[in-house]
């Protein structure tokens, strides 16, 4: 099936370019990087260079101009090969970069946006707390006015790339408890006084990518460190989040697509009662279902992003693609598996490594249970 049917040229380019690169610089060093559980900054620098974290940014902030659907098919293709590689792209560009394009100033754009569109460095978005993820009016971490700047204390649990960033986007609770008008959003600089990285998280899956409890006690920034005005921190981050659930989704569809191939190899490969376990009829209609889900799933994708690049809000759209996606993702993975047998199931296989990172995708982002609330809220909203 024609995977660059209905795209423009130069998004059919950007395909190939990053399943070249795919397959050049990342399958081969996904052993190691899983074994050493972190990405290679040299990697990382690699992927800055040939542009894909500024992939959806303008040219005037150093990016490809290429939009939310040119940066899903990067990070469809990325995560085909490691999908823990991709998600620092993910978390860096579709969050924290996000953030500062939207609501940032020119000032904070040059100064962050900027070198995190060329991969200069890595960005984090620090919203989840122990006690607060989905309810995101319920964080305690709060920020203080101290003399010409601020004094944040807290907590941030699942920070992806807390431990690589060179700048955290931070909610903090800037006036009354429980109230969603009294979170603000700070950009904190790597190094800043009083943050550290508590730990690091030891996780089933997405192991290359690190997850990091951070510890903001008394850490400072300047005043110059607000990110839109005070109190508006709530309505940015569901914002935010709704475009980045297309990029996971992007992800699971490379995941998808990732098992769909690994299941077709082995059983076209491996003879059970003289002829290939592909031969059988049950393996024959499980590839079937396994390739209308991801046809579903990459329709979904590339409609949602496009909403977005033209303007549109996509809230409900986009909490669509994403439970959707990252459900029949791991379905595919499953059936997968269960077409390579105990073989499958051994450390060390590559669907093996894809069945654990999938799991989170339903989790993250919005958990999928908090996707059809917001569904349904906007279905509600629209009919009446």
């Amino acid at each position: 099936m024609d995977e660059d049917a209905g795209l423009r040229p130069e998004l059919a380019a950007l395909r190939r370019t990053a399943r070249e690169f795919a397959g050049r610089e990342v399958r081969p060093r996904v052993a190691g990087m899983e074994a050493r559980e972190r990405v290679d900054d040299d990697l990382v620098a690699r992927m800055g260079e040939i542009g894909f974290f500024g992939t959806p940014y303008p040219p005037e902030w150093g990016g490809a101009g290429l939009g939310q659907l040119g940066f899903a098919i990067v990070l469809e293709e990325i995560s085909r090969a490691h999908a823990s590689t991709a998600l620092v792209i993910a978390a860096s560009s579709g969050l924290a970069a996000s953030l500062l394009h939207r609501y940032g100033s020119d000032e904070q754009r040059e100064r962050w946006l900027r070198p995190l569109a060329a991969g200069a460095i890595v960005g984090a978005f620090c919203l989840t707390e122990p006690e607060a993820g989905s309810d995101v009016a319920a964080l305690r971490a709060t920020a203080r006015p101290d003399g010409g700047g601020w004094v944040i204390d807290g907590e941030k649990a699942y920070v992806t790339n807390g431990d690589r960033a060179g700048v955290l986007l931070v909610f903090a609770r800037t006036g009354e408890a429980g109230a969603r008008g009294g979170i603000s959003l700070f950009a904190v600089e790597r190094g800043a006084p009083g943050l550290a990285v508590a730990r690091l998280e030891d996780k089933m899956g997405l192991r290359a990518s690190d997850t990091a409890h951070l510890a903001f006690g008394g850490a400072r920034a300047p005043r110059s460190a607000l990110v839109g005005g005070a109190g508006e921190g709530f309505a940015i981050a569901l914002s935010v989040l709704n475009r980045s659930r297309v990029g996971i989704a992007a992800m699971c569809l490379g995941i998808a697509k990732e098992a769909i191939a690994l299941g077709w190899r082995h059983a076209h490969g491996r003879e059970l009662f003289g002829r290939t376990i592909g031969e059988f009829q049950v393996t024959q209609h499980a590839f079937a279902e396994m390739q209308i889900e991801a046809s579903a799933a990459e329709a979904l994708v590339h409609r949602t992003a496009a909403q977005i690049d033209a303007g549109g809000d996509a809230a409900g759209e986009a909490s669509v693609c994403k439970a959707f996606a990252s459900e029949a993702a791991q379905r595919a993975v499953d059936r997968a598996l269960q077409l390579h047998g105990g073989a499958g199931y051994l450390r060390g296989a590559d669907i093996e490594r894809l069945y654990r990172d999938i799991r989170v995708a339903r989790i993250y982002e919005g958990a999928n249970e908090l996707q059809r609330n917001n569904i349904y809220r906007v279905m509600r909203r629209q009919r009446g």
